[in-house]
Order: C-alpha cells, then structure tokens, then sequence
C-alpha cells in the first residue's frame, strides 16, 4: 500500500477511538471516496457512529474527492491544511460540501487527539 492509503487507513482507525471524532460521526453515515493520482482509489465508509476503510470504488459515495498523490500525502500528515488545499484547486470535491466539511472535523479531531 502507498503511503496516502495507509495515511487515511490509520486515521480511519484512529476515528473510531477519539471521543470528539466519535460524536461527530454519530448518527452520520455517508461515503467519502478518494480517487488519488498515482496511488488509486479508496473509500472510507461512516455507519452508526463508526468508520471503516475500504479499498476501491463505492457504487454511490456522498463526497469523492480527486487530486495528486503529493496533496492528500500533506493534508493526511496535517501539512497541508484541506480548507485551504481546497480553495487553491490542489484537489477537487465532488458532491456535499457540508459532508466535505464535517469529514475535514473528524480528521481534525484525530490530528488534536495524537
């Protein structure tokens, strides 16, 4: 695995162990897919309060997000922060901003617990 995938692997795991990462899944289930150049695609899969990684194509993810190897490399290791990524076209978002958005807390909410 590349090292974007075991990133966003590891942060998946991590989710599932940080109180305030843990409030902010309840009761949201939704798909976050990444498409990374250079690495592939995964998904990561919100359901009763809990997250798990997948590797591939969901048939019909809520978010997919798209960009080079390099940035989402920075934003997992908290480099590079996604907000502002986002609005400097380092990456796109395809569907619900606002689950963009709360997707974006839960990685800040690991990255404030470790």
């Amino acid at each position: 695995m590349g090292r974007v995938i075991d990133g966003y692997k590891a942060l998946a795991e991590k989710a599932n162990e940080v109180a305030e990462a843990k409030s902010v899944m309840a009761g949201w289930n939704k798909v976050i897919q990444f498409i990374v150049e250079g690495e592939g695609e995964f998904y990561i899969k919100f359901e009763n309060g809990v997250a798990t990684f997948h590797e591939g194509k969901h048939e019909k993810p809520d978010v997919t997000l798209k960009g080079p190897e390099e940035v989402f490399y920075k934003m997992v290791t908290r480099q590079l922060d996604p907000t502002r990524a986002y609005f400097a076209k380092q990456y796109t978002i395809e569907g619900s901003m606002s689950d963009a958005m709360k997707f974006a807390r839960i990685g800040t909410a690991v990255a404030k617990a470790t």
